[in-house]
């Protein structure tokens, strides 16, 4: 219990981050895997960045933790501000190149015309371009926490 008193602001945003990341993760490899328009649909290097994003985060939260005075702790403080910054950069490549790979699946599965609506609009691609939009709103909002949490320190100050 001592350690999460010990957590600063900046802190618990960076595990947030961390964890809509991993559950964007979640939801992607869900997605691609399950029956529907994209299956199989894989975006180049998307779990790869999402997962360096979530280990910049933790990487981020442990050097905040240190007890380090002078310039080491100067030293640790930029480290750990890099890393805030660059989680959200790769996440918002994620989300960038999501939307670019799944926009055009999406405007013909939700925006047919009535000639083909019924053969477009089946369960599973109903159900797959779901998991789409769940997947990029949940980067969006780690990528949105990470760009928050680079404002704030995870070195609680007096700690």
């Amino acid at each position: 219990m001592n350690a999460v008193k010990k957590l600063s602001v900046g802190a618990w945003i960076a595990l947030v981050a961390a964890v809509l990341s991993l559950v964007s993760v979640i939801l992607y490899t869900v997605n691609i895997s399950s029956e529907g328009y994209f299956q199989n649909a894989s975006v180049s290097n998307l779990t790869v960045y999402a997962v360096l994003a979530i280990v910049l985060f933790a990487g981020a939260v442990a050097l905040g933790q240190l007890k380090l005075s002078g310039s080491a702790a100067t030293a640790v403080e930029l480290a750990a501000g890099a890393m805030q910054v660059a989680a959200p950069v790769l996440l918002a490549l994620c989300l960038i190149n999501l939307i670019a790979a799944r926009a055009e699946g999406l405007g013909f599965i939700y925006f047919s015309n009535a000639d083909v609506i019924l053969e477009v609009q089946t369960p599973a691609n109903l159900a797959s371009a779901s998991g789409s939009i769940a997947n990029m709103a949940c980067l969006g909002a780690a990528t949105l926490a990470g760009l928050v949490g680079a404002f704030c320190s995870t070195r609680k100050k007096g700690a």
